[in-house]
Parts: C-alpha cells; structure tokens; sequence
C-alpha cells in the first residue's frame, strides 16, 4: 500500500511538473515576446533621439524658431526612452525570476525521462525567425527602392538625350 501510495505521489507530481512546464513556457514566451519589443522600441527611439538632434542643431544653426520645438521633442523622447529602459529592465527581472522558479522543475522533469524543448530554446529560434523575415522585409524594399531609382534615372537619362537632341536640331535647321 505505501509503495502504490509513493507512485501515485510520483504521478502526480510529474504530472503538476508537467503542467508548470506549460504555464512556465507561455510566461517566458509571452516575456520574451514583450523585451524583443521593447528592445525594438528602444532602438527605434535611440533613432528618433539621433534625427531630433540633427534638426535641433541645424535649427540652432539656422536661427530657426523650431529650435524649441525640437528641444522639447528630444526631452520627451529621453524620457520616453528612459520609461522603456525601466519596464525592460523589470520584464527581464520577471523572466529571470520565473527562470530560477522553473530550474527544479526542469531537473525533476529532466530526471523523470520528459523531453522537452526549453522555452529559452524555443524564444531564441522566434526571434531568429522574426529577425530573418524581418531582413528579407527590408532587402525586398531596398529591392524596389533601387528598382524605382535605376527606372528614375533611365528616365532622366532619356530626357537628358531628348533634349540634347532638341536643342541641337534647331541649330542644324538655322545653319
């Protein structure tokens, strides 16, 4: 009877194992999903504090009176960047937190024979994928940028010709 009792614990223990396995994932996932974006965020703002700069100082340069404006613009962007630097840092808190939380489980599942695939595992090859597409997005459009500039100077290539070709069969007329 104490034996049977022992395997039924056993069971249900993996069982429970089994099911924080899956809570477990959809958190990290979930997690990794929110830093990715905030990363991206971070970059895009890093960006918009670059260019902002840029006007600022041409503005300066220029005596331009949007010179405030773009003070103001660069102010709120640092503190933009500054709220997402702080929600970042407590999201990877969090995944690292539930990442220590998971290490028993992970070892009495490991121990009990289960083959899983680690939700890390799992995060790293979304973001691989994510990146990979997101680079054939921007070569498609860099595609179509050089196609549409190459057509454009074609186009002026041939005007440049019909003129020339104008302006110089009037002077054979006269002659």
């Amino acid at each position: 009877r104490h034996d049977r009792t022992v395997a039924d614990l056993a069971d249900l223990r993996l069982e429970q194992n089994k099911e924080y396995l899956e809570f477990f994932r959809m958190l990290y996932l979930t997690l990794g999903n929110l830093i990715y974006k905030k990363e991206k965020k971070l970059e895009e703002l890093d960006r918009n504090i670059r260019t902002t700069h840029i006007q600022l100082e041409f503005c300066i340069e220029t005596f331009d009176p949007n010179a405030k404006k773009h003070s103001d613009a660069k102010k709120q962007l640092y503190m933009v960047r500054a709220q997402t630097e702080d929600e970042l840092t407590m999201l990877k808190d969090k995944q690292s937190r539930a990442q220590e939380d998971f290490q028993p489980v992970e070892e009495a599942l490991v121990a009990a024979g289960i083959d899983f695939q680690h939700p890390a595992d799992e995060q790293n090859e979304e973001i691989l994928n994510r990146r990979s597409k997101m680079v054939e997005y921007r070569a498609h459009l860099s595609k179509q940028e050089e196609v549409k500039i190459a057509a454009e100077r074609e186009e002026i290539k041939r005007a440049k010709a019909l003129r020339s070709s104008q302006t110089s069969s009037p002077q054979k007329l006269m002659n």
